[in-house]
């Protein structure tokens, strides 16, 4: 490949961020994705409706229920419903990263450098494997990233797009965007609170 067609497969390639968050009447979840080109500009955003789990359900499935519902009924639904396909998912829930067996594309799992993790919690992200990807102009703090434990291979290819677009923008800011739309969201539909 030439290097004229290597900037456009580069310039054409997308990143999809999934998010999953509590309703602000902390009676349910629900899922986001936002999917930007590699400067972070969005070219689509879906989000599912809220999922709230019966009286029976929450002690039922315990310590599972979140990683079922982000999983199962929000992640790899909105994965498979967004029309813009990206190159990789990314995801900011150790969890979340189950999606990967029913994505065709990586997932990895980010964090800033340096964040504490909570070893107490069931979380497996010691185990996990995990790369540094630092900022090449030094504007943003540099990234932790994890792969889903069976697709080790993934971290080599998210590393090679993180470097080509940290420059660009921060890649846990989409979250916040997310975070701060579904907020609105609720704001603006009582069925989404």
């Amino acid at each position: 490949m030439n290097p004229d067609e290597e900037d456009k497969k580069e310039q054409n390639r997308l990143l999809g961020f999934l998010a999953f968050h509590e309703t602000l009447s902390h009676d349910g979840y629900l899922g986001a994705i936002l999917v930007t080109d590699i400067h972070g500009i969005p070219q689509e955003f879906r989000c599912t409706h809220p999922v709230k789990p019966t009286t029976i359900q929450k002690p039922l499935y315990g310590n599972m229920l979140e990683p079922y519902i982000g999983v199962n009924l929000c992640g790899i639904p909105l994965i498979q419903s967004i029309q813009n396909k990206p190159s990789l998912v990314v995801v900011h829930q150790e969890f979340l990263l189950d999606v990967r067996a029913a994505s065709s594309c990586p997932v990895i799992f980010i964090r800033r450098a340096g964040e504490a993790i909570d070893i107490t919690s069931d979380s497996s992200e010691a185990a996990l494997r995990r790369e540094r990807v630092d900022c090449s102009n030094g504007r943003f703090q540099p990234i932790i990233l994890s792969p889903c434990p069976d697709f080790n291979d993934d971290t080599a290819f998210a590393t090679e797009i993180f470097k080509s677009t940290f420059s660009y923008f921060d890649p846990l800011e989409p979250f916040e965007r997310m975070a701060k739309a579904i907020e609105v969201l609720g704001k603006q539909d009582k069925k989404f609170q």
